[in-house]
């Protein structure tokens, strides 16, 4: 997300939050919610209910109502904004009518988190800083227009996969002959896509799975030494050890692996937190879940009104990703791309490597960027995808594959 034109926030202080007269509702119904929720109560701030697309409730006792049921329950109401996507969340309620908001930000920069219930298998102490410390950051930086700020972007670094998942929404299931990014492209990449970039909260290194990638380490040592980098996150599925070689990086207190747990699937899961609890390494491990029907690769000839409403409403559009050099939307349009699947679109993409570093306009770029990661309404992906809304249906993950799915490759 990034800082569009400036927000109407209301009002700034605790004491005026308490005097606002209509219900008052959280718009989030995840872990940071419930944090807000504890603060909102603490600070003597009565809320009614959450509100969530995703999430059923009740939630601590009280209502969690789907975002086309608000006006027949609230024909006025404030929000309070649980959720580093700020941005869609404000658009959202412009949507439904409604344009009195605040950041979280307020109530929990300052809050004690120890004072939050996590159960024994959701969230850690330190996951849930990393949660809230990313949602305040991403909201302040939404409040000011004149940076260029991203909560997260992905980088891809290898497309092989130590698992076949038929419905992977990184479109790994396609590939024949996948193999790693080169790492001159990854390090120049990231330096170009540093330069125009005010802040990067959340430098994600995706794959397929990264440590089939032996050089994972030099790009988690680049991004240690950029300070426009806060966190970075890896991504990976449990069936993998890191190298000898790999381990001082990963201690760098920058770094938190993400491990996904597909029970057997997760072969080596219980080596790996054992490891890395040894080492003094960053982790957080949940189970898979959330997957929806959006993996396949086929032309579907919207309208541009259907596809702006595909756009409109996925889930994933602001998932930046960096692929070949390249800035995408989501990474389902840089995997696309690189199958060929999906055919360039000059506007949906900007191409960090088409000059050298000194021949880039920095103003220019800056330009470019705030354009395509603001003011985008669709992207001709969309129309090759079965679209991620909000709220979509779930399916099995990770049923597994004996080879690579058949796709239809484009025409350049």
């Amino acid at each position: 997300m990034i800082a569009t034109d400036k927000p109407a926030q209301l009002s700034s202080d605790v004491e005026s939050l308490k005097m606002e007269s209509p219900s008052k509702i959280i718009f989030g119904a995840g872990i940071i919610g419930e944090a807000l929720l504890l603060a909102c109560r603490a600070a003597g701030i009565k809320i009614e209910g959450f509100c969530d697309d995703k999430v059923k409730g009740p939630l601590c006792g009280l209502e969690v109502i789907h975002s086309s049921d608000l006006k027949r329950k609230y024909q006025d109401a404030v929000f309070f904004i649980a959720s580093a996507n700020i941005k869609d969340m404000v658009d959202r309620l412009k949507d439904l009518g409604y344009s009195k908001w605040h950041s979280c930000g307020l109530l929990l920069r300052d809050f004690d988190l120890s004072q939050v219930p996590l159960g024994p298998t959701t969230f850690t102490p330190e996951h849930l800083e990393y949660k809230v410390s990313s949602c305040v950051l991403c909201h302040d930086n939404y409040m000011n227009p004149n940076r260029l700020f991203l909560q997260s972007v992905d980088i891809i670094i290898t497309e092989k996969c130590s698992m076949k998942c038929t419905d992977c929404s990184n479109l790994m299931q396609y590939y024949e002959e996948p193999k790693n990014v080169e790492l001159d492209e990854t390090l120049r990449t990231i330096e170009a896509f540093c330069r125009s970039m005010d802040d990067i909260y959340e430098f994600r290194i995706i794959g397929g799975e990264p440590f089939m990638n032996k050089e994972l380490h030099l790009v988690v040592e680049k991004l240690i030494c950029e300070p426009k980098v806060k966190k970075i996150a890896i991504f990976t599925n449990g069936t993998i050890l890191p190298r000898e070689t790999q381990i001082p990086s990963l201690q760098n207190s920058k770094v938190t692996l993400f491990i996904t747990d597909y029970d057997e699937l997760s072969r080596k899961l219980t080596e790996l937190t054992q490891l890395l609890q040894k080492q003094g390494i960053a982790y957080f491990s949940q189970k898979a879940q959330g997957w929806t029907d959006c993996s396949s690769l086929e032309k579907h000839n919207r309208t541009l009104e259907q596809g702006v409403e595909v756009f409109k409403e996925c889930c994933a559009k602001n998932l930046a990703t960096l692929s070949e050099g390249k800035l995408y939307r989501c990474p389902f349009h840089a995997n696309g791309a690189r199958l060929k699947a999906i055919p360039d679109v000059e506007e949906d993409f900007i191409d960090f490597l088409e000059k050298p570093l000194d021949e880039i306009d920095s103003e220019e770029m800056r330009k470019r960027l705030r354009s395509f990661l603001v003011e985008k309404t669709y992207i001709e992906a969309c129309d090759y995808c079965n679209g991620r809304p909000y709220g979509a249906p779930k399916i099995i993950p990770a049923i597994q594959i004996d080879k690579p799915l058949a796709y239809k490759k484009v025409s350049f």
